[in-house]
């Protein structure tokens, strides 16, 4: 008798699982992971910055000067700054978390146009001009930032496309496409 109740039950739980409804599952959300990518070293940025600039990490092989001498308006800054991926696509009802995958402070910042950055320096050597298309300030920072091994989730984002930039390396950029279901 024992053997029949668990057969039984093993043929019920099968039956259950395949006739789950189709929009039960369609109505999951994902999580899709943004990188904050930069390869800071932490001894010459923060020799040139100031302490806690850039924190020890395992691709921390990019000095202060390299980063400077890649700062150009043509191809904008060094490719070891980036956040991966900088193009894709998510279903409504997902949601972005941006991750830091290095040693310094980003942002993860929603914009309707890309821009300028906050850094004055960085704008300039990379021929940006005119206001950031967000005010730089601490409600910014508090709200957008991210620090290293920090994440920031993003979600409840309308359908169309999206447009995200870091503030402090404003090359640093995202396009993402929301579809519906």
């Amino acid at each position: 008798m024992g053997t029949r109740v668990v057969a039984s039950a093993a043929v019920v739980l099968a039956f259950l699982a395949s006739a789950t409804p189709a929009s039960a599952h369609e109505n999951t959300s994902e999580v899709r992971v943004v990188e904050l990518r930069d390869r800071c070293d932490p001894a010459s940025f923060d020799a040139a910055i100031g302490e806690g600039t850039c924190i020890p990490h395992e691709d921390a092989d990019v000095t202060f000067a390299e980063f400077l001498t890649q700062l150009n308006p043509v191809d904008f800054g060094h490719d070891g700054w980036r956040m991966n991926p900088d193009d894709t696509e998510i279903t409504v009802g997902d949601s972005l978390r941006a991750v830091v995958r290095g040693g310094e402070f980003h942002t993860f910042t929603e914009v309707t146009a890309f821009g300028p950055g906050c850094i004055s320096l960085i704008n300039g050597r990379l021929g940006l001009t005119g206001p950031p298309p967000r005010p730089c300030d601490d409600t910014l920072f508090a709200t957008t930032g991210v620090a290293p091994g920090g994440s920031l989730t993003v979600s409840g984002l309308a359908p169309g496309t999206h447009l995200f930039m870091c503030f402090i390396h404003p090359w640093m950029r995202s396009e993402i496409d929301v579809r519906q279901r």
